[in-house]
């Protein structure tokens, strides 16, 4: 009997992982398929199109990911909340969160405009390249403003078990961007031709567009969490600070990210524009292989939280390790399809032969490294959701200060090694971060925290 009671017990696990997993994957489906026929749309342009977006990307985006790490907090406590059955306190921490994501956006902004030439002129030296992105920057810049609240409130609501919405706005605002692309970086239609500009100015509008769907569905009655004007305009200094420590971490991990994939661009763009454009081209076709890892940490940390909210420990590990078990099937799956199809992959993002050819080497490497991300994903969004946000702070910091970063600098500096000896840098990173968020999941000191 209690053998049945497991069953019946993991049989609704996985149910639930799903019903969270998918539109969560869905949404990054839609995310990546923007990144895809962007980065395949000014692929025919030229190398230097591609540096300016790649890296004018990276450069407007990095501190918009870091400072948008404020839901992980904000989604922690949802979800806790909701489990708990405490929903007016779930919505008081969707308003703050929303308040303080407001001020971050304006602010980062502003950053992104005034300092755009500044940014890329100091690390890019090729002048088309240079011109080229400041124009990106200072363009997705307004659209920066946007992407932060509305970013915010799509992880309160995955807290509280809606992962539809963001996947239904995700859905109209990439389709927006692809048409946009379509539309203004060939001047079809009637349209000018701004190629790269065009490029950002699509960006722009469907984030602008994303965040019409997401604060309109928040504020109607009905929604799982509430945006109430008394709970934006009502400070509430513990809750601010309680978003903010739970926060931080997150932050300081999507820095430590981000901060050393800008490195790692930088010093792969000492290797020269061919070995650049090749990389962003590998990589955008790598973040295909992201989404099911995306959508079951997503699952992951809902999951982990609500039942932990709900006095069900037990449930939440399981849910851990349940959700951590299907991603790693599905992204080796696509693993092996970049090691069988690698040049056949790269011809749909650019037609230039020897980008191709590069990248192709590329992505064969980095099929070794999917299973290894798949865990790393899944049970870091499992600790987030429990509210430990330390325990894969700590992780990340070691993976890419400690290893990351030393291994590219002798590969490429000291070695003087090309772009496919980087990559295998790289896996050997990943490897190296998934064993260490698998201790830490396992030793369950996560159990402990309290919200």
């Amino acid at each position: 009997m209690k053998q049945l009671e497991n069953n019946i017990n993991i049989a609704f696990l996985r149910r639930e992982i799903f019903h969270l997993a998918w539109p969560a994957i869905m949404e990054m489906v839609l995310h990546t398929a923007v990144w895809i026929f962007d980065t395949a749309m000014v692929g025919r342009l030229s190398a230097e199109a591609l540096s300016a977006v790649g890296l004018g990307g990276q450069l407007a985006y990095t501190m918009t990911f870091v400072f948008a790490a404020i839901g992980v907090g904000a989604s922690a406590m949802v979800a806790r909340f909701t489990g708990a059955g405490e929903t007016e306190k779930a919505d008081h921490v969707a308003g703050q969160s929303f308040l303080i994501s407001c001020v971050i956006g304006v602010f980062l902004g502003i950053l992104n405009y005034s300092g755009a030439e500044l940014f890329f002129s100091y690390i890019m030296k090729d002048a088309k390249v240079v011109l080229e992105g400041i124009d990106y920057m200072r363009i997705v810049s307004v659209g920066i403003m946007f992407m932060i609240p509305t970013m915010v409130i799509n992880s309160a609501l995955r807290g509280a078990g809606n992962t539809k919405l963001p996947m239904i706005s995700a859905l109209v605002a990439n389709a927006i961007n692809i048409v946009g692309d379509y539309v203004l970086i060939f001047g079809h239609f009637g349209f000018p031709r701004w190629e790269v500009s065009g490029a950002a100015f699509a960006t722009t509008f469907a984030q602008i567009c994303g965040a019409a769907i997401t604060v309109g569905y928040v504020v109607r009655p009905g929604s799982e969490v509430r945006l109430k004007m008394r709970d934006i305009i009502k400070i509430n200094p513990n809750t601010i600070k309680q978003i903010i420590l739970l926060s931080v971490p997150a932050s300081l991990e999507e820095f430590s990210y981000s901060g050393s994939r800008l490195i790692s661009s930088m010093w792969i763009a000492s290797l020269g524009t061919l070995a650049f454009a090749a990389n962003q081209v590998a990589v955008s076709a790598e973040s295909m292989s992201f989404m099911p890892g995306y959508g079951f940490s997503v699952a992951a940390s809902t999951m982990v939280g609500q039942n932990l909210g709900a006095g069900r420990e037990e449930s939440a590990e399981a849910s851990g390790w349940e959700a951590m078990k299907f991603s790693v099937i599905l992204m080796g799956s696509a693993g092996i399809i970049f090691f069988l199809f690698p040049v056949w992959l790269m011809g749909f993002f650019t037609n230039i032969k020897e980008v191709r050819d590069l990248a192709a080497a590329c992505i064969k490497i980095g099929a070794f490294e999917q299973p290894a991300i798949a865990i790393s994903a899944t049970l870091s969004g499992a600790l987030r959701g429990a509210g430990d946000t330390k325990g894969p702070f700590l992780v990340s910091m070691i993976s890419t200060w400690l290893i990351r970063l030393p291994l590219l600098y002798i590969v490429i500096f000291i070695l003087h090694k090309n772009l496919e000896y980087v990559w295998m840098a790289i896996v050997i990173q990943f490897l190296i971060e998934a064993f260490l968020m698998t201790i830490r999941f396992w030793k369950g000191e996560w159990k402990k925290i309290v919200l």
